[in-house]
C-alpha cells in the first residue's frame, strides 16, 4: 500500500437518494455546524434512536424554551 492510500474504514457503505430540498437541508446543516454530511446523518440517526427509545418507554421528546417550558413535542410517525 502506498503512503498516499487511505486506510480502509471499518463499517458499511450506504448510498442515499435525497430530494433536492432534503439535500439542500443536509448541506446547509453540515455547513452551518462545520460537520460533514456523514456526521449530520449520523447525528440524525442518533436523535431518532433517542426519540424512539423514549417513546417505547412512555416518555416524550420535548423542546423547551430557556425557562424550561415546553414549546414543541417531537413525535415520530410509526
Amino acid at each position: 500500500m502506498s503512503a498516499a492510500a487511505a486506510p480502509a474504514l471499518a463499517g458499511k457503505r450506504v448510498n442515499f437518494v435525497f430530494s433536492e430540498r432534503a439535500y439542500a437541508d443536509l448541506a446547509g446543516i453540515a455547513e452551518s455546524t462545520h460537520r460533514s454530511m456523514t456526521e449530520v446523518v449520523r447525528l440524525g440517526l442518533a436523535l431518532v434512536k433517542i426519540a424512539l427509545e423514549a417513546s417505547r418507554n412512555g416518555h416524550k421528546l420535548v423542546v423547551t424554551n430557556s425557562e424550561g417550558l415546553p414549546i414543541k413535542e417531537i413525535v415520530l410517525p410509526e
